[in-house]
This record gives structure tokens, C-alpha cells and sequence, in this order.
């Protein structure tokens, strides 16, 4: 597609060091940023608490794209987990294929349109759920695909401090819950590496 050409010849390199913001809170993000390599954390500061971190996002993927293409001072900071690279879209460009080209443009409602839900449903859980609730959805969505009764193992993209944060929720907190998950059998621990030993179990946390 040559309108898809057009725009990936205008995208550029964008490069975040470990512990490097790309955007603090109230300042502008460079285009529609899609991560190719490495990870990115999202915290709301916090007088005097330091910051909540709110999500992150590793590997490869967009973020952040409502307050891109709004062109809307960023309510986050941005901050890269590791050393990471990003390809900036300009927003020009971008908007002129959304134009030009109807499945872009569909495909960039439905990735809006899957934010929103995202974001409904993490509300949702931080009100309805509780702390060991919260856990299991996360390791459950880590674990890979596979049998129920097959032992799925993954490694934690961040810190168990970080992930505490993530989970709203003391790292002490984590620490004993994590084994407390242990001691039922439902998964082991060893640093960052986690099995899930029994899925259903770790379904059926309360």
C-alpha cells in the first residue's frame, strides 16, 4: 500500500535509556509512538508518595494513543524499565492514511475502541477485587497458552517492586501472597521466574 509506504518512510527512531522519561506529566508526546524493543512504565506522580505506577507496556506496542492524536498534554510520565526504542509516527502523516485509507482508519478505531475496554475493566478490578484477586489475573495473563492441567511458565516482565505498585498494593503485600500461592501448590517461585502449577486453582483465587 503506498499510503502505508508514505508514512513508515516519515516515521523515525526514537531512543529511551534505562530510567529515561520520554514524556513527564504535562508535557507533549513526539507523535504516535509504537515500542519496538524494550519497556515503559507509566506512573502518576505523587506528592510526597513518590509516583502509582498505572500500567506498562514491553516488547512491542502502541501506547498512549488517545492523548497522541488529541494532541493533549501526556497525564503521565513516561519512563523507560530498560533500555528501549520506539518508532515515532507523525501525526500528519498518520491522520492523512486514516483518510486515505479506510482499513487504517477502522483499525485505529478498534485499537481506541480496545483501550477504552481495557481501561473499564482495570477500573473495575481495582474496585471489585481484592489484593490476591488482582494477582492471579495478572500471572494468569503472563502464563502461556496451553492445557489446564500443564504447568505454564513465564518470566515477570518487572520488579516485584514495580509489580506491587502495578497491583495497587504494598511489596510486602506481594511477598505474602506470592506465598501464600506457593504453599497451596498453585505456582512456584524463583526470582523472576514463575510456574503456574495448577491454572485452575490460581482461576479460583479469592
Amino acid at each position: 500500500m503506498p499510503d502505508v509506504a508514505r508514512v513508515a518512510r516519515q516515521a523515525r527512531v526514537q531512543r529511551v535509556q534505562d530510567g529515561e522519561a520520554l514524556v513527564r506529566r504535562g508535557g507533549r508526546l513526539p507523535g504516535l509512538c509504537v515500542l519496538t524493543s524494550g519497556a515503559l512504565k507509566f506512573a502518576l506522580p505523587v506528592p510526597e508518595r513518590g509516583e502509582r505506577v498505572l500500567g506498562l507496556v514491553s516488547g512491542c506496542g502502541t501506547f498512549s494513543e488517545a492523548a497522541a492524536l488529541l494532541r493533549r498534554p501526556s497525564s503521565l510520565d513516561v519512563v523507560a524499565l530498560a533500555d528501549s526504542a520506539l518508532l515515532v509516527l507523525p501525526l500528519a502523516a498518520v491522520e492523512s492514511l486514516a483518510a486515505a485509507t479506510p482499513r487504517f482508519a477502522r483499525n485505529l478505531l478498534e485499537l481506541l475502541a480496545g483501550r477504552a475496554l481495557e481501561l473499564q475493566a482495570e477500573l473495575e478490578a481495582g474496585v471489585l477485587q481484592r489484593a490476591p484477586q488482582r494477582l492471579a489475573a495478572y500471572l494468569a495473563s503472563l502464563a502461556p497458552a496451553g492445557a489446564a492441567q500443564e504447568p505454564a511458565t513465564f518470566e515477570l516482565p518487572v520488579s516485584k517492586t514495580l509489580l506491587a505498585a502495578i497491583l495497587g498494593i504494598k511489596k510486602e503485600t506481594l511477598s505474602r501472597l506470592l506465598r501464600d500461592l506457593v504453599e497451596r501448590g498453585v505456582i512456584a517461585v524463583s526470582r523472576r521466574r514463575v510456574t503456574v502449577m495448577d491454572r485452575a486453582k490460581l482461576g479460583e483465587t479469592r
